[in-house]
């Protein structure tokens, strides 16, 4: 007995060694950036049932594309797109919205309850930056590709305001890495570059027609987030 006790530590030490051998401490480094200060908002609204709850989740980068190290960073979107240093980004805000236990269209055979229609008009939107001044959203909201939270710089995929941002077209269109897996979404378009990692603005998206009644959308303003480094384990064989 005392042999295979001796034998068993033996084995599990040779593992240990050999795991900790294939694995060095690495520096890391996330640097800085600019987020929503808040991003899901709950809000009570009349329903087909009765009262229910709508959320509405804001969002300014595909937080889901962990293994990216640029990941809070926009995606380039200009319309018409155009590639090289002459194209100039729009900055760019998703919106997913649902009441609760909505059905996913995504989804079929699945029970939920009915959508409730919440019509939204980006013209009324707009960003106070830093000097005051004011960059009015785009008369259209665009739909996302479906695989990252991007929307697509294509007017195919831009739809008029005022537009049902908890339609089923937009629910059908749920990105494979995404801020929500059960919910799509659209975007909001501000046609200004300058966007950055100290940008101190705040964001008025106005309210929503949610069964008939006014939705007042709270401000939105903007932290900063400083560069962060840490200590991190690396395998040196990678898949």
């Amino acid at each position: 007995m005392a042999c295979y006790q001796w034998r068993s530590r033996a084995v599990m030490a040779a593992l240990i060694a050999v795991s900790l051998s294939a694995c060095v401490p690495m520096q890391r480094q996330r640097a800085a950036y600019t987020d929503l200060c808040q991003s899901e908002y709950s809000f009570k609204v009349p329903g087909p049932q009765g009262e229910t709850t709508l959320t509405l989740e804001a969002y300014l980068y595909d937080h889901a594309i962990s293994y990216d190290p640029s990941r809070y960073k926009q995606a380039l979107f200009s319309i018409p797109y155009v590639n090289g240093p002459e194209a100039k980004p729009e900055f760019y805000v998703q919106l997913i919205a649902y009441n609760k236990n909505r059905l996913r269209p995504s989804r079929p055979g699945k029970k939920g309850e009915p959508a409730i229609p919440v019509i939204y008009d980006s013209r009324q939107a707009y960003v106070t930056l830093e000097d005051g001044t004011r960059v009015n959203a785009r008369p259209e909201l665009f739909l996302g590709t479906l695989t990252y939270d991007f929307p697509i710089p294509d007017m195919k995929y831009a739809r008029p305001s005022p537009y049902d941002i908890n339609s089923d077209e937009v629910h059908r269109r749920i990105p494979k890495l995404t801020n929500n897996d059960d919910y799509g979404s659209v975007y909001v378009i501000f046609k200004t570059p300058r966007f950055t990692e100290n940008a101190k603005w705040t964001i008025h998206l106005g309210e929503m027609t949610v069964a008939g009644q006014k939705v007042a959308i709270p401000p939105m303003p903007l932290c900063y987030h400083p560069q962060k480094e840490w200590i991190g384990i690396e395998p040196l064989m990678r898949p």
